[in-house]
């Protein structure tokens, strides 16, 4: 396997810029929800990705030595077929979210495995990895009167 040319500095911009997206994603999410309780998770788990992007933004300064730059303002669309959801249709799409961002960190560390720099994409896989592993309890309560649900949301 090709090994990874890129620096911890780019990593954590990139990291950065994919929780700045990330919370977009779920305020335009919140959007087509189909009731209160559903809109106010959604901006919930968009809140939460201020705090992973402080994390990040903590760990870029304490390894590069200043802050980072603004990321660039991200362009989400939703595809118009996600509209009316529904909590547990909600939590499917946000773990999907998480999972790819885990498999995606996960990749990046096979090729610098051994090193400084993997260990930083580990942690940020296992990051992503904890954050999945939270939405899966939840959707699992929301669908547990309704195990069909799991069919619907695919």
């Amino acid at each position: 396997m090709k090994p990874l040319e890129t620096t911890a500095e780019e990593i954590l911009r990139d990291a950065i810029a994919s929780e700045v997206e990330t919370r977009l994603y779920f305020q335009k999410l919140a959007d087509r929800a189909s009731a209160p309780a559903v809109r106010k998770r959604l901006l919930e788990l968009a809140d939460a990705e201020l705090v992973h992007r402080a994390k990040l933004e903590r760990r870029y300064r304490e390894q590069v030595g200043h802050p980072p730059p603004d990321p660039p303002v991200p362009s989400i669309e939703i595809p118009r077929e996600i509209a009316r959801l529904d909590l547990a249709r909600a939590l499917k799409l946000a773990l999907e979210r998480e999972r790819d961002a885990e498999s995606h960190y996960r990749h990046l560390a096979e090729r610098a495995h051994g090193t400084p720099l993997g260990k930083l994409l580990l942690d940020l896989a296992e990051t992503e990895w904890q954050h999945k592993t939270e939405l899966q309890a939840e959707y699992d309560r929301a669908v547990a009167d309704n195990p069909d649900q799991f069919l619907l949301d695919m």
